[in-house]
């Protein structure tokens, strides 16, 4: 069945693909912002509190360690005597720095266990992530006491 128009020209039925491919990466860009965060804050644990406050490099892998003693590396469970085997393959991409993120509930023992089981893997530049400790206010000030006064 062919259309015509009043001046004989004829019906064009093309798809025009700019939008939809703009709409495509309006999409894409969003998920690439949007993926790490959501990765970064799968495993939930409560970070112990520092005053000092560093930033992390980027490249790095990140070692998760939950308060009933279970580890995860880069978002995967992994059992304590596989830990460094897994550290080993993974230092063959060259990270720059190894993150831990312990819950403050963990025992020392724990954590270093943990540690040493990294650096047996390779890496030696450990970081332990905690959050930012707020100062509170004093009621009086010249009774305070800082950290840096002793």
């Amino acid at each position: 069945m062919h259309v015509k128009t009043s001046d004989d020209a004829p019906f064009l039925s093309e798809i025009n693909m700019v939008p939809l491919i703009d709409v495509a990466l309006v999409l894409l860009i969003i998920f690439m912002i949007i993926t790490p965060v959501m990765v970064m804050n799968s495993i939930r644990v409560q970070l112990p509190q520092s005053s000092s406050e560093n930033q992390v490099p980027t490249k790095n892998m990140l070692i998760t360690v939950k308060q009933d003693g279970t580890v995860f590396l880069n978002n995967e469970q992994v059992t304590q005597g596989l830990l460094t085997d897994k550290i080993t393959l993974l230092m063959e991409q060259h990270p720059e720095c190894a993150v831990i993120y312990a819950d403050r509930q963990v025992a020392v023992s724990m954590l270093v266990d943990v540690i040493d089981q990294i650096e047996a893997g390779g890496m030696h530049n450990i970081s332990l992530t905690t959050e930012h400790r707020r100062q509170s206010q004093p009621s009086d000030p010249g009774n305070a006491h800082t950290p840096d006064s002793f």
